[in-house]
């Protein structure tokens, strides 16, 4: 019986709590409801524009991150493009004129690139410095150098060498000899112009610093000119006995009064 009025008891407590609650939500006037209406769909749609936004943030971040990579994809494979392209050049140049020729080209080619990228040489201090048919005709001679001792030297392995083999193999050797020749001192020319290009440029930026030292040096000639003259021409009001001396001037009178009276003590006491 006690458990059948406790429970009677508490659904009459949530009754009265729910009549309460009702008259209280009744009570609330007409304008508040729409106040709070219209309050909760401007926080419903903050919260869509929110998350749309940020849904597009994201959409727009995944779209430059896999633009980027693949960016750095492309450039990495057009890297690899250029550096097997350059492979093949370089492997192609030892195959038809030999490595140590093959060597030189690339010295000639890479003096060029130094003459070219020179200030003397952009600011045309060296004239034309376009180097294509050096480059060219030292390619080409290295290239019949190759060719000329690869035949020779198969002629030469032939058994039973006649007279005619030993004859036109040392004009091979010495066409060979005089085109190479000819092929190394165009590349050391070139090698020359970098290095004179070089000096040009050296002292073109000395030129410069010479420039702005004399034009500081003149502007510092000036304010000191201007400074001097300003002094030159204010009043001396310098004291002619200024407070320092005049203390210099007592303590030395205060030392020769007690050299006197020390003085004077001592004949007392003779």
């Amino acid at each position: 019986m006690a458990k059948e009025n406790s429970n009677d008891g508490c659904a009459t407590a949530v009754g009265v709590a729910f009549v309460v609650i009702v008259a209280l939500i009744a009570a609330i006037p007409k304008p508040v409801w729409i106040a709070l209406g219209v309050v909760a769909v401007v926080a419903v749609l903050v919260v869509v524009i929110v998350k749309v936004g940020s849904a597009a943030q994201e959409r727009h971040a995944a779209a430059e991150e896999q633009a980027r990579v693949e960016r750095v994809a492309q450039e990495a494979s057009a890297k690899q493009r250029r550096e097997e392209t350059v492979r093949q050049e370089k492997q192609r140049r030892i195959e038809t004129m030999g490595a140590k020729n093959a060597a030189r080209v690339d010295s000639a080619q890479a003096g060029v690139k130094q003459v070219v990228a020179s200030e003397a040489g952009r600011a045309g201090w060296l004239g034309d410095v376009d180097f294509t048919a050096d480059i060219q005709g030292i390619t080409d001679n290295f290239q019949k150098v190759h060719a000329l001792r690869k035949v020779a030297t198969e002629l030469s392995a032939l058994d039973k060498p006649s007279a005619d083999d030993r004859r036109i193999l040392a004009e091979a050797k010495a066409t060979a000899t005089n085109l190479e020749r000819a092929a190394i001192e165009r590349v050391e020319l070139i090698g020359k112009c970098a290095t004179e290009a070089h000096l040009i440029d050296k002292s073109l930026r000395n030129e410069r610093k010479d420039a702005r030292t004399a034009e500081q040096r003149a502007e510092l000639h000036g304010k000191l000119s201007a400074m001097l003259y300003g002094i030159e021409a204010t009043p001396d009001t310098t004291q002619p006995d200024s407070a320092a001396d005049a203390v210099m001037a007592r303590v030395q009178a205060y030392r020769e009064i007690k050299n006197q009276i020390q003085r004077g003590r001592n004949d007392e006491v003779r």
